[in-house]
């Protein structure tokens, strides 16, 4: 009897057995149909085995099979099993969450079959003369008489079948079917701009190609125009050879951008996966990707999952991006996987950025990355900045009189960009509970704000601070509470500074279009956003940005924070499509002096991650050492604080019986995610070696697991936390 192991959509960390019956025969990962409960569920084979006695199995059986073929290749299935073991993902949501929402039901694509026209010894020898009135006919036979046209280019061409049919009746071409597996080898390259590469660059792409198997190589120090000569030099190559590329970005905004750039040299198919398309479009471009009917995809996170027929490289865009990060429960990095699914491949991998990883960098001094060293590397040019000490400046709403002063001079001709963070948008204000009265300054009429450590209120304009009223001025109320003011009334203080200029507010990611991910207002205009929101889109007429406080980023508990400040400073730059010259930078800080700031400032990126590194390694701090933290949510903390020391003892014990040596902290409560019904705490764990401390996780969970403590929580593990 075949036992076969079937992984469910629940956010569930197993696997359920089921018996198979004699008429039916597994696929791995198939979808099957079996019971669960009263209902009938999709279920996707993982693996199966025989057993001869089943006597003592109390087991269901399978209702029916709905794949023929997996949906999954070798090296997907064995990331998925890899990934739900190490990142601690619920498994059956790892592998469902992957496909295309139709392929999540019991829907069962079509096969397709290409159409492909060739020209008949009738159509070679025709007068064309006879088409003088028929021009599309007349394009149609001339391509033709080239070569065969299959049903997958004739968007490229121009072309519809009822053409192609039109010359088939006059027995001019013929028609056939051809299998999708043979549509790479009748593929052919067809350019049109000439790519003129140099020898230097000739002689990297040779190096590069020459070595057939895995490496991951870092591309940066390299300016636009070699880099570009660089790409199209090698995709060109891999193009010839029928070999399929994937090109990873961290938003969708830049897909549009190498999608027309590409298109301009390369007349082939390229398809372009990412959250924003429907399920019809997902499954269009998977079916595609599977039956190798494109050479390119370009794509956001998901697109590393895409069941590849021929995949040959790898590129990662921006490979230092926070976005790569997965923020559900299944906690991993897109990036990491590109490097695993890259070695499950045997194929180079190319991680780009002006601003690599820390992470990245460790691994090139430890020699499991490499640089491609192109022949001429990119000449820095520093940004035309300024720094504002907000010590000595008067500050309206955290605007200094300086930065106003500057946006009137540059607002007749530029547009100017305003970013905030998010602790700069609180505005915390005194109100009186009964009569919601706020606490005025005498002088300027402006809100006081309040500093509850201190029990201060005080006015940054008129440089005023007053000791904390005990009772409402307006009508004697006693009590007094403090609130942030919501965004409404932040628009409104903005608009009271500039009231003659025109604002544009993007304080809220609402859905992004795929075709409108740039900002280009006609006239002059304030732009003001966040430092999360503004990577969404491109701002092509800003001429002037402003970060309007930057001193949270080199004060902050979160140790990383730095080193993300100074990418993204570094790559300010490209907010404008490249723009640097043109660009003028003001950065409002009440410590000007501070040490990361002028190294930022001053230096290039390489140095100042160099004397970070060396930071790190003096306090053993990732990527010299591996930080893990468990998360647990509950309605109740006390369970929380219960399921977190009970793993913490059951580590412990592990640790000392392995001579593992572990740093632990906690449990205690979490200020980085919060949920309004719920009690978030957190237990964070740091090991010297990330696979000793995996080997500890996987055994002490295996244990509570066992306890009916871990079923009152909802709990998952960040690995290599941000």
């Amino acid at each position: 009897m075949i036992i076969v192991k079937v992984v469910l959509p629940f956010p569930i960390r197993r696997y359920f057995k089921y018996f198979m019956p004699d008429c039916m025969y597994p696929v791995i990962g198939g979808r099957i149909i079996v019971p669960f409960h009263s209902k009938e569920i999709i279920g996707i084979v993982i693996d199966f085995y025989n057993e001869i006695d089943t006597s003592q199995l109390d087991l269901k059986y399978v209702i029916s099979l709905i794949d023929t073929q997996s949906l999954y290749n070798k090296s997907i299935l064995d990331i998925l099993i890899w990934t739900s073991k190490n990142y601690q993902c619920p498994i059956g949501n790892l592998f469902f969450s992957i496909l295309p929402k139709l392929l999540r039901s019991n829907y069962v694509p079509k096969k397709t079959y290409i159409l492909k026209w060739s020209i008949t010894k009738k159509g070679q020898e025709l007068d064309l003369k006879y088409f003088k009135n028929k021009k599309t006919q007349l394009r149609a036979l001339l391509i033709l008489k080239k070569r065969s046209i299959l049903s997958t280019e004739l968007k490229i061409y121009q072309l519809s079948k009822l053409i192609l049919k039109k010359l088939e009746n006059q027995a001019l071409c013929d028609m056939s079917t051809s299998n999708n597996k043979n549509f790479q080898d009748q593929f052919s390259l067809n350019n049109k701009s000439k790519i003129f590469v140099n020898k230097k660059i000739l002689i990297v792409i040779n190096d590069f190609l020459n070595q057939k198997y895995f490496k991951s190589w870092l591309l940066t120090k390299i300016n636009l125009h070699v880099k570009v000569k660089f790409y199209l030099g090698l995709i060109k190559i891999l193009l010839c050879r029928n070999i399929q590329i994937l090109i990873l970005v961290p938003y969708i905004k830049n897909i549009n951008i190498i999608l027309v750039f590409l298109k301009k040299y390369f007349n082939i198919s390229i398809n372009i996966f990412h959250s924003k398309l429907n399920s019809r479009q997902c499954l269009k471009v998977w079916l595609k990707t599977k039956n190798g009917n494109n050479l390119i995809i370009i794509g956001t996170k998901k697109s590393i999952f895409l069941p590849f027929f021929n995949l040959g490289l790898i590129i990662v865009l921006e490979e230092h991006h926070l976005q790569y990060k997965s923020i559900s429960q299944c906690r991993y990095n897109f990036r990491d996987l590109g490097i695993l699914r890259a070695y499950k491949e045997n194929i180079p991998i190319i991680l780009d950025s002006d601003t690599p990883s820390l992470r990245t960098l460790y691994n090139i001094l430890y020699k499991k990355c490499f640089y491609i060293n192109l022949p001429e590397c990119d000449r820095i040019n520093k940004y035309n900045y300024n720094i504002i000490n907000l010590k000595r400046e008067k500050t309206k709403f955290g605007l200094s009189l300086t930065l106003i002063n500057e946006i009137y001079k540059n607002i007749k001709k530029k547009q100017v960009l305003l970013i905030f963070n998010k602790l700069s948008l609180f505005f915390w204000v005194l109100i009186c509970e009964q009569c919601n009265w706020i606490f005025k300054c005498t002088l300027c009429q402006d809100d006081f704000e309040i500093n509850e450590y201190h029990n201060i209120l005080f006015c940054k304009f008129c440089l005023i601070k007053i000791e904390k009223p005990t009772f409402c001025y307006n009508c004697g109320y006693l009590k007094l509470v403090v609130k942030n003011i919501n965004l409404e009334q932040i628009k409104n203080k903005i608009k009271n500074i500039f009231p003659k200029i025109p604002l544009f507010f993007l304080l809220k990611n609402k859905n992004i279009n795929q075709n409108n991910c740039e900002i280009s207002l006609k006239n002059p205009h304030i732009i003001i956003s966040t430092e999360e929101i503004i990577e969404n889109y491109y701002f092509p007429n800003v001429k002037l940005v402003s970060l309007i406080s930057v001193d949270h980023h080199y004060f902050s508990f979160h140790f990383r924070s730095i080193e993300y400040f100074s990418q993204f400073y570094i790559n300010l730059h490209k907010l404008t499509r490249f723009k640097q010259k043109e660009l003028k930078i003001f950065i409002q800080t009440s410590f000007p002096n501070d040490v990361y700031l002028k190294e930022i400032c001053n230096n290039t990126y390489h140095n100042f991650s160099k004397k970070l590194l060396f930071l790190r390694k003096k306090y053993l701090l990732p990527p010299w050492s591996c930080q893990s933290i468990i998360y647990s949510e509950s309605l109740h903390s006390e369970n929380n604080i219960i399921f977190l020391n009970f793993i913490r003892l059951i580590l412990e014990k592990k640790s000392n019986q392995y001579n593992i040596f572990l740093w632990l902290i906690g449990p205690q409560n979490s200020l980085i995610l919060k949920n309004k019904k719920k009690k978030i705490n957190h237990l964070t764990i740091q090991c010297s070696s990330r696979v000793a401390l995996n080997y500890l996780l996987n055994e002490s969970i295996d244990i509570i697991n066992i306890f009916s403590i871990s079923k009152h929580v909802k709990w998952f593990v960040d690995i290599e936390p941000n």
